[in-house]
């Protein structure tokens, strides 16, 4: 995926980086993966208790965790999507 100088900032460089490293069947599970149902109801769980204010220490740090490895999956199954032509969801 080409940027401008401009546009493309060093996380997005290392993400391309990244993302020429794997071959097409790794590239297409990338960007397919799932959570199993139990992992989504645990997600669902956590995020019910720390919008209600009520996660312990513990599940706190679980959920920021999620969080943060979330997002990096997101980028780098939007690069796996982008470098197989799929669609990228709305969601």
């Amino acid at each position: 995926m080409k940027r401008t100088g401009a546009t493309s900032s060093l996380a997005d460089k290392m993400l391309d980086l990244a993302a020429e490293c794997f071959d097409a069947p790794t590239l297409d599970a990338l960007a397919t993966m799932q959570l199993s149902p139990k992992l989504a109801a645990r997600v669902d769980h956590l995020a019910e208790k720390a919008n209600e204010g009520g996660l312990t220490r513990r599940e706190r740090a679980d959920y920021q965790a999620y969080i943060k490895t979330s997002e990096m999956l997101a980028l780098i199954q939007l690069r796996a999507r982008l470098k197989l032509g799929l669609p990228i969801p709305a969601e």
